[in-house]
């Protein structure tokens, strides 16, 4: 085993265990959508009405994240949160790479995980990795031409989070086949696995007497396109860190000749939808991990060995302190109350980074435990709910 192999190993084992421990101590998290994941799943196994965890259900992160919190308890839903994603990058790596190896899965790894927002954002009962994970795997047998396992695993995709639906159109029509697919073919796979994603919204759809008023989304229109606009690029900024961009912008610039690989407008198409998508659409900066695994991609192409491992430094150096731009006066300082930005100046700080904000967030959940049931203690301590 070579020395700069074991070096990467290390890394990445420590990444793993510093990841598998703040699972097991990271109790409910700080996102409200937790609750209503678990409650959503409480719903189904009561027989009752059924409820949908946001204004759009996502059913297979409901079932399998309430199933693993009522039965297990929160270092469960989390674990396999956290696992999920590195399986995401590890699949994904898979299918968009033509030849690869232990160190090169394992450099493409550490670069996703050192990222402030793929790690941190994965480590509590939240849906994104579950989404990711089936659409990474649906990728990987699409190389292998395993076309009706593709089918499934997008599927369960879209079932996870109704806008991979935007993904895997992108993956099914931009992929690069061998042999090359026709379009046909290609919209025939599309449409089995829209079939097979929408089947999970058939109780959704027939509780909703056939209307399609639950397929909605927030989004902060009351604030113009002015405001979209600098929501989208101050959040961008913040998913690759303040300092990670900038010095990935100073690279591509510096590169005078871009390699071009069989999947180069694949992974342009991932990069591109998501920033489409996140422009209307610009809440939790999570919505952007396809885009951060996708660029991080054509990073790996293109920049060597000596700017990857720069680019870790610089993402790590986040995760203790982080440099921002903006001071932005909110609505209301009360943590618990939705965040609602009045005004934004410029303001150049650095603030703690992002595991302190990481671990100050963590009681967080007790915003949304309203009575002192036997349920809400159990929540707040992190255990099982059953």
């Amino acid at each position: 085993m070579r020395k700069s192999f074991r070096l990467e190993f290390i890394i990445l084992f420590i990444f793993l265990i510093f990841g598998v421990y703040l699972s097991f101590n990271s109790g409910y998290g700080s996102d409200e959508d937790t609750l209503a994941l678990i409650g959503a799943y409480e719903s189904m196994m009561g027989g009752e009405k059924l409820m949908a965890s946001r204004f759009t259900p996502y059913p297979v992160a409901e079932i399998g994240i309430g199933f693993l919190s009522y039965q297990l308890g929160s270092w469960a839903s989390n674990l396999s949160t956290f696992i999920f994603s590195i399986l995401s990058y590890l699949f994904f790596f898979k299918a968009v790479e033509n030849k690869t190896n232990l160190q090169s899965i394992a450099i493409f790894i550490i670069l996703c995980l050192s990222n402030p927002t793929l790690f941190y954002d994965n480590l509590e009962p939240i849906d994104y990795s579950w989404a990711l994970l089936p659409f990474s795997i649906g990728i990987f047998f699409l190389k292998k031409n395993r076309f009706e396992l593709a089918i499934i695993f997008f599927g369960i995709s879209i079932g996870a989070r109704i806008n991979f639906v935007l993904f895997v159109f992108i993956a099914i029509i931009l992929f690069s086949y061998n042999p090359i697919l026709k379009i046909k073919n290609k919209l025939i796979l599309f449409s089995a696995s829209f079939f097979i994603g929408g089947l999970f919204y058939l109780p959704i759809w027939f509780s909703n007497g056939l209307s399609l008023s639950w397929l909605t989304a927030v989004t902060p229109n009351d604030q113009g396109y002015f405001g979209l606009l600098a929501r989208f690029f101050y959040k961008t900024i913040l998913s690759l860190t303040v300092i990670g961009i900038i010095f990935i912008i100073i690279n591509f610039f510096r590169k005078k000749n871009f390699i071009i690989f069989d999947n180069l407008i694949f992974i342009l198409g991932i990069i591109i939808s998501n920033l489409i998508l996140f422009f209307f659409i610009p809440a939790e900066i999570s919505y952007l991990q396809p885009f951060i695994v996708a660029l991080y991609y054509l990073l790996y192409k293109n920049f060597s060995k000596k700017i990857i491992s720069i680019l870790v430094i610089l993402n790590l150096f986040s995760w203790i302190s982080e440099v921002d731009f903006l001071k932005i006066n909110y609505k209301s300082q009360d943590k618990c109350n939705n965040i609602q930005a009045v005004s934004a100046e410029i303001n150049l700080d650095i603030k703690e980074g992002r595991y302190f904000q990481f671990r100050n967030s963590r009681n967080k959940i007790s915003c949304w435990i309203k009575d002192d049931s036997e349920r809400s203690k159990k929540i707040l301590s992190g255990k099982a709910l059953k």
